[in-house]
């Protein structure tokens, strides 16, 4: 059995309020999220190696990283506008004319007390969107979000579960991840592989709706391929959990693996230039889905739907390993 504590503070950054959870062993590993800003991961430190980005300070206004989560809308919605059925919602810009990166993100969440267990530690953070609260009044259906961390040697798992509360509505969402990974070592010497089935076509990074062959894609990511001329903001579609992405440190001889559930069918992968970091967003649907689903591009959205009651429950898992 790992020995495992946990300590409450504060980021000596920014003073957000800050949970870190330890775990000794050969591998011994720590991680850090803030309750305060979204219950966003800042930190998975293994054996005295960090393979988060916290903030961005290569610009003159710093800016949060770590790993986001992104709920109801993962990534763009067009115009700030979505439809399902006979309701229209509306969401303030904030990406040019679109709303970018969900309702969540940057919310406090609830936080239960850490259960140390056989193999781990875990902790359950939530919330919930209720009749009389700003963001049911942007998204009015009653729903809750569940985030258990279980932090073991080696490895971090985000168990997520999300319920419809709502009495007559139907909940219509998406869900995602959106680590910043660090760079470790000569960017040429990171590969990626991100072996999906399609690459979904965009115009100005909203998708088409097209799931066309990989060999019209900027990259074809199926096979590691090194960061070096890579500079993508694009996404995937057809991911298996038999098949998880992976970033290949060759610098430190570490692999990182997110393994997913079926849930998460799409990816989308961020490498710009410059930039101490690189993204591969395990998400359960398309960018703009909930505008795709409208026009009846089901498959290329994979917008979940759970009726009134309905739950569902679905995990990632951040392991690093040797090469």
């Amino acid at each position: 059995m790992p020995n495992c504590s946990y300590m409450i503070g504060k980021h000596p950054l920014t003073g957000w309020e800050t949970m870190t959870l330890h775990c000794e062993g050969e591998l011994a590993t720590t991680a850090t999220f803030t309750p305060q800003v979204g219950c966003n991961l800042l930190s998975f430190d293994v054996a005295g190696r960090e393979y988060l980005v916290a903030l961005d300070q290569t610009s003159t206004q710093p800016s949060v990283l770590g790993t986001p989560v992104l709920y109801p809308t993962p990534n763009r919605v067009r115009d700030g506008m979505m439809t399902f059925g006979e309701r229209t919602f509306t969401f303030p810009p904030n990406n040019g004319g679109n709303f970018i990166h969900g309702l969540v993100r940057d919310r406090r969440w609830c936080c239960d007390e850490p259960q140390i267990r056989a193999n781990g530690i875990a902790v359950t953070t939530r919330i919930s969107m209720a009749p009389g609260d700003d963001l049911h009044t942007l998204f009015p259906i009653a729903n809750t979000l569940e985030l258990t961390y279980t932090l073991r040697p080696g490895e971090i798992e985000l168990r997520f579960a999300v319920r419809n509360d709502d009495a007559t509505q139907p909940l219509p969402f998406g869900l995602a991840i959106h680590p910043y990974f660090a760079i470790i070592g000569a960017r040429k010497s990171v590969q990626i592989r991100v072996p999906a089935s399609r690459w979904m076509e965009a115009d100005q990074l909203l998708p088409t709706g097209r799931l066309l062959p990989l060999d019209a894609a900027p990259a074809d990511l199926t096979h590691p391929t090194s960061l070096e001329g890579l500079d993508l903001d694009d996404v995937y579609w057809g991911m298996r959990p038999e098949q998880p992405a992976e970033i290949h440190y060759h610098a430190i001889g570490r692999r990182l693996t997110l393994h997913a559930d079926a849930l998460f069918t799409h990816a989308v992968v961020y490498t710009p230039h410059g930039k101490p970091f690189l993204c591969i967003e395990n998400q359960s649907c398309s960018t703009d889905a909930h505008n795709l689903y409208a026009r009846g591009l089901h498959e290329a959205a994979h917008l979940t739907i759970l009726q009134p009651g309905e739950a569902v429950e679905a995990a990632i898992r951040l392991c690093v390993s040797d090469l």
